[in-house]
């Protein structure tokens, strides 16, 4: 039988589709949390900080490493919406 052989290796393919779903899912679920702006905390002291004024990507290594989080969450969820075409 011709056709016999060609169905013993069909379920890896899709085991592996479901696993890169489920990583990427967690992936971009990750990278998006980090990108969330975080809880506000007064000091004992009782006063608070003026916040950051954006302002570009003038050598602030917190801006490089918002705009990193930024690339991998756009790739996460290119990759998961290519998984999901399969």
């Amino acid at each position: 039988h011709a056709g016999h052989g060609a169905g013993s290796g069909a379920g890896g393919i899709p085991l592996l589709t479901g696993a890169l779903l489920v990583y990427y899912a967690f992936y971009v679920l990750g990278s998006a949390g980090r990108l969330l702006p975080g809880t506000v905390m007064v000091p004992a002291g009782g006063t608070l900080h003026a916040p950051r004024t954006p302002g570009g990507f003038g050598g602030e290594s917190d801006d490089l490493s918002e705009l990193t989080t930024a690339c991998r969450l756009t790739m996460g969820i290119g990759m998961f919406a290519m998984l999901l075409t399969l």
